[in-house]
């Protein structure tokens, strides 16, 4: 990637199978800058051809046709990057490099399940091939060389959860003094209630061993290329808490003192809902969050198993448009299959590729300003996983991290989230245990929303008179309740509320799997919304809202919202309630909410200096008529306020207009929205 890269840049990733080389390279170097493609990133014996794990005497004759690739595509003024498509293997696909590779020792389940081609990291034999392998890759010195998210301990079918093969019971029983067995490991792993000692140092061991492989695998690239920049595809921190990644250390490994890229997970690798994109805004900023500054960012977008057929043109350009709303700077493009299927057969792509450059460029300028997101902040702690505590019974996958419901609950009203500093956090689940009481006191003296698990936790650590709770129960069913529970009544005025305005209690939809918290408040407490019978009776708390001697500002919401959260959860009253919380919780305007006369709001703030640009999609197939930005503003003077429009210009409208409230403004539209384009704006 040019270093000071005035466009979006789009990075195609492109299979060349040697069995059609001639035709796929033809077909790539006519599309190529016609699409507006700044990169390409060979893939390499990719997805339904993969050999599995390559032979060294295919991948000698091959590295002939990527130094032809290399010098077509610089001609073109267009980079050469590479992806070999498997470093460990994702998953076995019916391949077996057992007989191929003798001694190759492959991945171990927690359940004893056992991998025929995704290898171990610790197997002498995966390691000197992978070193020849990647030395003969390296030879064309691409500009990058990237790293495939089989870097993990997880998903590697038919292993879902490893590894816990004999070298790694061998090292392990090391560092705890005794030998031990997978099913002794494995119980001590997911033993009940407080975690098993065992679980941090397994954690800890799988951490080590992951920044030993990624130092491995970046002085093999470096040895031959020194130039070269490695790449990371990841699959979200929150599932990489359950094989205890530390971020810094595998990042400073894999760069090895060059730039490191990083592709984070965008999901949607087929197309459902437009919901879908909550999680991909959401893995964006997280990932970013974790990788050292400096990193270079170009996210994933998918398209499985390719053509219209998965996933529309509207629906990749939305994709696209996600990427650099939330400041990314350029997108992977996995676009076009890996069969040798010319890109022509799914042309449209490309013309949208190169129609929205443009528009995507004007909002790549507007958001990649040096500043922060503005938002609620969520909470993300990489050693969740090794201090979460269990269910009897609870299967491996419980390990990952909480958090991601309360990031859907807020996103989806319209309140937007970051991962920065700001006013107002919000916390879930058992994250709340991987915090330090100095972490929690700092969070208590500012506004924060808790779901009932984890001010269950903060009650047992002796915070309950810091958020006005005298005792709260473990969440639970709401059969095993003492009394009926029928709605939730939100009936605070002083929240945006009135009595009668009841959202329903079957959550997260028509299965009734939520569980509640029993909650006993303070003096002080006060009820922002109750639990009512089937006669409309009060029966408990159901919000409360707090202020401590710290300062701090508290709410506490009665539900776990990791079972909690689904259709059943959203609602307009839904929308008034967490408002109406976050402007408390903020101490008069929240940093960013948006309200519409329809659903599914998907809003960001970006501050750089004095410049700030709003954005919202809308991700509902009805168009919006009108909607509400309100934020808190520091200046005394409203701003003046252009929008983007498709073709990359900012102009005003006489649609939009600012005015000022206590504390803040409000921004309104009275024009459609559509699914079709974001509404972007920028105030000065």
């Amino acid at each position: 990637m040019k270093k000071e890269n005035p466009a979006a840049w789009y990075s195609l990733r492109r299979t060349l199978p040697p069995w059609r080389f001639g035709e796929t390279l033809a077909d790539l170097l006519e599309l190529a800058p016609r699409f507006g493609i700044d990169e390409v990133i060979v893939k390499i014996d990719t997805e339904e051809f993969s050999h599995g794990h390559p032979d060294l005497d295919w991948a000698e004759r091959y590295r002939e046709k990527l130094f032809e690739v290399k010098a077509r595509l610089a001609e073109l003024g267009i980079s050469y990057s590479l992806n070999p498509w498997i470093t460990a293997g994702h998953a076995d696909r019916g391949r077996n490099d057992l007989e191929r590779l003798p001694g190759l020792e492959c991945v171990v389940g927690h359940d004893g399940s056992v991998a025929k081609h995704c290898a171990c990291f610790l197997s002498p034999v995966w390691r000197e091939h992978i070193r020849a392998l990647w030395r003969i890759y390296s030879e064309t010195r691409p500009q990058v060389m990237w790293v495939e998210d089989d870097i993990r301990t997880f998903n590697h079918e038919p292993v879902e959860f490893g590894c816990f093969c004999p070298r790694h019971l061998r090292l392990f029983g090391e560092r705890i003094g005794r030998p031990v067995e997978r099913e002794e490991l494995v119980r001590a792993i997911l033993a009940p209630g407080r975690a098993h000692p065992w679980r941090r140092e397994y954690l800890e061991m799988q951490r080590d061993i992951m920044v030993e492989t990624a130092a491995f695998l970046a002085k093999t690239v470096h040895e031959v290329s020194p130039e070269t920049s490695m790449g990371l595809m990841s699959s979200g921190p929150r599932l990489h808490c359950l094989e205890g990644r530390d971020w810094t250390r595998l990042a400073e490994a894999l760069a090895d003192g060059r730039p490191l890229y990083s592709r984070p997970p965008m999901a949607n690798y087929y197309e459902d809902s437009l919901r879908g994109f909550y999680y991909s805004q959401d893995s964006v900023k997280l990932t970013r969050a974790v990788l050292p500054a400096g990193t270079v960012e170009l996210t994933e977008c998918e398209n499985v198993p390719f053509t219209r057929f998965s996933k529309s043109v509207k629906f990749t350009f939305l994709e696209l448009a996600i990427s650099f709303a939330y400041g990314s700077e350029g997108v992977t493009l996995n676009l076009f299959d890996h069969a040798g299927t010319p890109m022509r057969a799914e042309e449209h792509y490309g013309r949208m590729l190169a129609e929205k450059k443009n528009y995507l460029t004007a909002l790549m300028l507007a958001t990649r300003p040096a500043g922060r997101f503005r938002g609620v902040r969520l909470i993300h702690a990489p050693g969740a996983s090794a201090v979460k505590r269990l269910e009897p019974g609870a299967a491996y996958a419980e390990l990952a991290e909480d958090g991601f419901e309360m990031m859907q609950a807020l996103e989806s009203h319209g309140v937007a989230t970051t991962y920065q500093e700001s006013e107002v956090a919000a916390l879930a689940g058992e994250t709340a245990r991987a915090l330090s009481d100095g972490d929690i006191r700092e969070l208590l003296a500012g506004g924060l929303l808790l779901d009932g698990a984890a001010a269950g936790i903060l009650v047992e650590r002796g915070f309950g008179a810091w958020i006005g709770v005298e005792g709260i129960a473990p969440p639970v069913h709401r059969r095993d309740l003492s009394y009926v529970v029928s709605a939730e009544e939100f009936h605070n005025a002083g929240f945006g509320g009135e009595p009668g305005k009841y959202l329903t209690a079957t959550l997260p939809f028509l299965g009734s799997a939520s569980r509640f918290c029993d909650l006993r408040l303070l003096p002080g407490a006060v009820e922002v919304s109750s639990w009512v019978d089937p006669d409309t009776r009060r029966v408990a708390p159901a919000m409360s809202y707090f202020e401590n001697g710290a300062g701090g500002r508290v709410a506490v919401h009665a539900i776990e919202y990791r079972s909690s959260f689904g259709p059943s959860f959203c609602h307009p009253f839904r929308r008034e309630e967490l408002h109406g919380v976050i402007d408390k919780l903020s101490g008069g305007v929240a940093p960013l909410r948006f309200s519409c006369d329809g659903a599914y709001a998907l809003a960001w703030r970006k501050q750089a200096g004095k410049s700030t640009v709003l954005g919202v999609f809308n991700l509902n197939l009805d168009d919006w008529n009108r909607g509400v930005f309100t934020l808190s503003w520091e200046s005394g003077k409203l701003p003046e306020i252009r929008s983007l429009d498709a073709s990359g210009n900012w102009a005003e409208e006489a649609e939009i207009r600012a005015e000022r409230i206590p504390g803040g403004i409000t921004v309104k539209v009275e024009r459609s929205v559509s699914s079709d384009l974001p509404l972007v704006l920028r105030l000065s």
